[in-house]
């Protein structure tokens, strides 16, 4: 199996061990492996080393005065600060809702997580608050003036990890001293050092945790200065290491790494790590190779706000998992910078700073070290580059280029945004297409392939006028500059009884219901249905609203009673919201999901199913997340998970074994999964947003086995569900993904 070239652009997540902080590490694991405790000569070496470094240490931080702690990272001197401010303000007095606790809205969730975490535990009942920032970033000072009088403790940062943005400490600490004398003041650096100036010594800071495993040193280690004079609560009790204030045996190993880094840090020549100047110099190498690839890329953070090494940025019409795919594909790894959800990402430090929904869903976090070299940086940019010609061989951007034929893909994709669907049907040898349901989003994405294709766009319908969300119709009128043909109100062209995209063929059918213009549009490849686009009337797993202003329970039986008819039952149903991920459903899984549409099919009186519906639609007015239909999210697993290790076995002991790619085309192209398995593998490239039409036309069949491949193991494994749910038997997941095999 092959390999991809890594280029790791993530280091604000964590950095790789530099060469003579590893050399330390083991030379104080197998030589000088001594405990500081002890009192022979092999423990006075260590501690020796220990002091050292904790010296060293003083230097690097400007702090002249007060402790230094080593601890075992960032997370544990938090705590330790919190902990510590929290009793003091206890002790004085300072408890009750009208006491504050401030923090940056900003600040690593560490930070409010913690002060939540034990201001119950220490059960004080003060009011956790978060500071307002502005569009840069920077803390609002009219907040902080309203606030600081009444708040025992203030937690800032000296960078943000997903922005870069640096905070004015000198700034920062003549208004909170000039407002609260007494406050208590822990201020985050873990991503400072190296990066920018600290002056500890002249500021009157309390706590300043610090973390080996941001700068090249291994993780487990940390250190954290606390101003003399300062109250501190050991958080560790025990042998009394460290003069008391952290009991347990030192992390020597780790010290001895952290003072390989800082020996580096205060070279004045011939260091590892580079000087502003050539970081910022770094940083407009790679923002030019990241404009050539993205010619649309806006900067969420930026000078004379931020550090160099952090590039925050969003693309129009991305998400931050499109970019993450796509560069994980190519094997360059950066990091969304969002909070995770059912949902899409969308990143908190970017919603405090006000930004676009887009560009907080889009938001991509590429982050390099303050020991980078140009080498590295020449790699990087040139595998950026790289990915140009993949971007416009699959319409992800319009360029001047030529129309692109080898991506063109026949028949239907679904696209997703969140929970609602959108498709695309195209028919390859006329060049042309028909967008159903389209989603604002999604509109740029809809646009850039029919104009990168050149395609002559037949139609651009809604199942209905949608509740819920504005039709993109317009936008893409407007993108593709479509003349003003007559249509319907849901974009049905006037006087046609029939829909042509050259070897498809669409019906529309009245299916009123959910909404009286609820229309439902029959899929046919010549004389054969193949499926139909029934909006929000029935929905994978479950059915749509009749409990809304303008809804029918009449008129939603009798719709079902119509397109089955129309149907014969037969076919695949693809609606326009998808809340349980399964994508498409068809009669007979409705029946088997689906007692109300199983008694509305069965003619049975509408008392007998009407008391369900509205016992459904009453729930259903609780829930958030279910705005349009009703759906039972209740998925199988996979067959099996596979591991990497055993890819190969299975593969020679089944020929016949299928490995399916489900990673999206940009992703195929840019890494193509042939090269990762052994030669002979018989890989079926369908990307998850075609999945359904692989099974609607019968290109994955329920007869094969299958071992579904995704990026990460989580695509595929949905993908798999799916499949399960559709009849399909023999359907392995790759646990890990690509990501293991590569």
């Amino acid at each position: 199996m092959g390999k991809i070239a890594e280029i790791y652009l993530d280091n604000n997540a964590t950095t790789p061990v530099l060469p003579c902080a590893a050399e330390a590490v083991m030379h104080y694991m197998q030589t000088s492996f001594g405990n500081p405790s002890s009192s022979h000569s092999t423990g006075i070496k260590a501690k020796v080393e220990l002091e050292a470094t904790r010296q060293l240490a003083r230097q690097v931080i400007g702090a002249t005065t007060g402790q230094i702690v080593f601890t075992s990272g960032a997370t544990e001197g938090i705590q330790t600060s919190i902990v510590s401010a929290l009793l003091d303000a206890r002790a004085r007095g300072l408890t009750g809702p009208d006491v504050l606790l401030l923090y940056g809205a900003t600040e690593h969730k560490a930070v409010p997580e913690s002060l939540k975490h034990w201001n119950q535990v220490l059960q004080l009942g003060c009011t956790v608050q978060s500071i307002p920032v502005n569009s840069h970033g920077i803390l609002d000072e009219v907040a902080l003036t309203e606030l600081l009088p009444r708040a025992a403790l203030i937690c800032t940062m000296a960078a943000n990890n997903e922005t870069g943005v640096k905070q004015n400490l000198l700034h920062l600490e003549q208004l909170i001293r000039q407002l609260n004398p007494q406050v208590r003041w822990m201020v985050d650096c873990v991503q400072a050092l190296g990066k920018m100036s600290l002056n500890i010594a002249n500021t009157s800071i309390d706590y300043a945790p610090f973390s080996g495993h941001k700068l090249y040193a291994p993780k487990g280690i940390g250190f954290l200065y606390v101003r003399q004079g300062t109250p501190y609560q050991p958080f560790i009790a025990g042998g009394g290491q460290e003069s008391g204030l952290r009991s347990g045996t030192e992390n020597l190993p780790g010290i001895a790494a952290l003072h390989a880094i800082f020996s580096e840090l205060l070279k004045k020549d011939q260091s590892v790590f580079q000087s502003e100047s050539t970081l910022w110099r770094y940083r407009e190498q790679l923002l030019a190779a990241l404009h050539e690839l993205f010619p649309e890329l806006q900067l969420n953070s930026d000078a004379p706000y931020i550090v160099p090494t952090t590039i925050n940025f969003s693309v129009p019409g991305f998400t931050s998992k499109d970019i993450m795919d796509l560069f994980d594909a190519a094997g360059i790894r950066v990091s969304s910078g969002s909070a995770c959800s059912s949902k899409i990402p969308s990143s908190f430090v970017l919603n405090a700073m006000g930004l676009e929904r887009w560009r907080s869903e889009g938001a991509i976090r590429l982050s390099f070290g303050p020991a980078m070299t140009q080498f590295e940086i020449d790699r990087a940019c040139q595998a950026l580059r790289q990915l140009v010609p993949v971007m416009q061989q699959c319409c992800l951007v319009l360029s001047d280029v030529q129309i692109q034929d080898d991506q063109l893909v026949q028949g239907l994709t679904q696209f997703k945004y969140e929970d609602l669907c959108s498709y695309l049907l195209v028919c390859e040898q006329e060049r042309c297409a028909v967008i159903i349901d389209p989603v604002e989003p999604l509109a740029n994405r809809l646009a850039n392939i029919i104009q990168g294709h050149g395609l002559k766009l037949a139609a651009v319908l809604d199942t209905h006028k949608h509740q819920d969300r504005r039709s993109a119709r317009d936008d893409l009128a407007t993108l593709l500059k479509l003349p003003a043909d007559a249509t319907d109100a849901l974009g049905w062209p006037a006087d046609h009884s029939e829909l042509r995209c050259g070897q498809f063929r669409m019906t529309r059918l009245a299916t009123p219901g959910h909404s009286p213009d609820s229309t439902s549009y029959l899929l046919h490849q010549q004389t054969h249905l193949l499926a139909a686009f029934v909006g929000d009337l029935i929905l994978p797993g479950g059915t749509g609203r009749v409990d809304l202003d303008d809804s029918d329970c009449q008129q939603f039986a009798q719709s079902i009673c119509d397109l089955y008819q129309a149907t014969a039952g037969r076919g695949f149903l693809l609606s326009s919201h998808d809340y349980a991920q399964r994508f498409t459903t068809d009669w007979q899984l409705v029946q088997q999901e689906q007692p109300v549409v199983r008694a509305i099919l069965a003619k049975a009186p509408l008392s007998q199913w009407l008391d369900e519906i509205k016992r459904q639609s009453e729930w259903l007015q609780q829930q958030a997340s279910y705005q349009c239909g009703i759906v039972d999210v209740s998925l199988s697993d996979a067959k099996a998970l596979i591991d990497s290790e055993r890819v190969r076995a299975l593969l020679q002991q089944d020929p016949d074994l299928v490995l399916v790619d489900v990673r999206e085309p940009h992703e195929q192209v840019a890494g193509a999964l042939e090269a990762l398995v052994p030669a002979g593998t018989h890989v079926a490239h369908w990307p998850l947003s075609r999945l359904v039409w692989a099974v609607i036309t019968g290109q994955l069949t329920a007869k094969q086995r299958l071992l579904l491949v995704c990026r990460s193991g989580n695509r595929s494994l949905l993908a798999a569900k799916v499949l399960n749910r559709l009849g399909f038997i023999e359907v392995y997941n790759l646990k890990g993904g690509t990501a293991l095999l590569s």
